[in-house]
């Protein structure tokens, strides 16, 4: 099964639109896939599965779906960051808008330079208040229809924001000092970055931790370098996923 839950088109696009870090609307310069996506598991879809938290009706798949529709997994264009990272430490980018709507803040993972801006909208009719889990940073506060909150984290590490109102609102920000730019794969599982000449190293992050392995790559400025091997961000998920259920 995959989630029910309606995103409005606009509120979608608009996520993306405003990632000043993912180097604009220039023509992507590396280009590659990613494989195992249907591996990563959300914690939110894995806790609303349980039956005692009472939030979803889990029905029989029909016989009628095909296989990989019938499996419960992320959405890589909205889950899944690919971050680009140099040797070199990185300056703060321009603020970014996370589009809460739909009970979700979108993207649920981002990668960020230590200072970056977020800025958290709310389109829904109702309000939210979100907060930064085990930190003092961006406490609890409402957020009304359309009003914006903005918040930087204090330094790298990892930051989990949550909402007081709404349990599936579960989005993760990484700082990393070397990060340049992100971006997030398409529905066939294809994404590109905008990279000035240099070597870099890929990363791809979901629900706020890294899966798959580093994957090297040298830029070019005036060629597209398209990765040989797709990037398998299902390697890491999956051992993961093996040794809870050994618990």
């Amino acid at each position: 099964m995959r989630r029910r839950l309606a995103l409005p088109l606009f509120a979608f696009l608009s996520a993306f639109a405003l990632l000043t870090v993912s180097g604009g609307a220039a023509t992507p310069n590396v280009k590659g896939k990613i494989t195992g996506q249907e591996k990563l598991l959300p914690e939110v879809y894995a806790e609303a599965a349980k039956p005692e938290s009472r939030r979803w009706t889990w029905r029989e798949p029909s016989p009628s779906v095909a296989a990989q529709f019938r499996t419960l997994s992320g959405n890589p264009s909205r889950d899944l960051c690919i971050a680009a990272t140099s040797s070199a430490n990185q300056a703060a980018g321009e603020a970014i808008r996370m589009t809460v709507t739909g009970g979700r803040v979108f993207p649920t993972t981002i990668v960020v330079s230590p200072g970056t801006p977020l800025a958290f909208k709310n389109f829904d009719p109702f309000k939210h208040r979100l907060f930064v889990k085990d930190q003092n940073t961006f406490g609890a506060e409402d957020l009304g229809p359309n009003q914006v909150r903005q918040w930087a984290a204090p330094g790298p590490g990892r930051y989990e924001v949550r909402d007081e109102l709404f349990p599936s609102v579960r989005t993760f920000i990484i700082v990393d000092a070397q990060v340049v730019t992100v971006a997030y794969p398409g529905r066939d599982g294809a994404f590109g970055l905008v990279l000035p000449a240099g070597d870099y190293v890929l990363k791809a992050f979901f629900a706020g931790k890294q899966v798959g392995k580093n994957v090297p790559v040298a830029a070019k400025e005036k060629s597209t370098v398209e990765l040989k091997d797709p990037l398998n961000v299902g390697l890491a998920a999956a051992d993961a996923r093996e040794g809870q259920e050994q618990k």
